[in-house]
């Protein structure tokens, strides 16, 4: 007697980031939070650097971080909303995220800078291509401008040559580091439909296409710097 067929498993439709409809003030509002609070983590990261070249150079960077930030907080405000009250429902997610990723050495405090504000900067430019014009014509190129990336990693480079054992370190600081960021970049996907107006995170496999392309960014940016992802 045959055996009956199995159900084969439901398709599932993945979905890419120009496929997805952000909220303008939702995005906005957690895009500025994120710039001020990597601005605060820059201004401490360059304030404990031992060399005056090295805080000269993430300095630069944080100044440019909070370039984004004013840029991002005036647009919220020429919509007639508060920019305060716009970052507010998101800054207990982005402070939690600090906070697991603070207690760190100095180094990993910089490849933190420049890991996550790369792969949440990539992330956000893209979900920001969703958004209707003339938003996303705003904020996209404010999020693809370059906060200074090759600085941080002449200043990894640096410390990499002169210390053979921090490799290692912050070898498995990345592998760390990119699990939590992309948390932060998941926990967006909650405010987000897609084309036909369904919530993009309803099915966790639907947006895996997204997590991979953000996972690929993250090992060509250890790939550079010699380090395994």
């Amino acid at each position: 007697m045959p055996r009956p067929r199995r159900n084969a498993p439901a398709k599932v439709e993945r979905i890419a980031l120009g496929d997805l409809r952000p909220d303008t003030e939702a995005l906005l509002g957690r895009v500025a939070y994120l710039k001020l609070a990597l601005f605060e983590s820059a201004s401490a990261v360059a304030g404990r650097a031992t060399d005056l070249g090295d805080r000269e150079a993430i300095t630069r960077v944080a100044a440019a971080v909070l370039d984004q930030h004013s840029e991002l907080t005036a647009l919220i405000e020429a919509r007639g909303a508060v920019s305060a009250a716009a970052m507010h429902p998101f800054t207990a997610d982005i402070d939690r995220y600090r906070r697991r990723l603070a207690d760190s050495g100095w180094h990993e405090s910089v490849l933190t800078l420049h890991l996550s504000a790369g792969l949440l900067d990539d992330f956000f430019a893209g979900l920001a291509a969703g958004l209707p014009e003339p938003d996303a014509r705003r904020v996209v190129p404010i999020l693809q401008r370059d906060i200074g990336h090759d600085a941080l990693v002449a200043v990894l480079e640096q410390g990499l040559a002169v210390d053979e054992r921090l490799g290692s370190r912050l070898a498995l600081w990345g592998r760390r580091l990119v699990g939590d960021t992309l948390l932060v970049a998941r926990s967006a996907l909650a405010d987000v439909r897609d084309a036909a107006g369904q919530p993009a995170s309803t099915e966790a496999r639907r947006v895996e296409p997204i997590l991979n392309d953000l996972i690929a960014a993250h090992t060509r940016r250890m790939d550079r710097l010699g380090l395994t992802a």
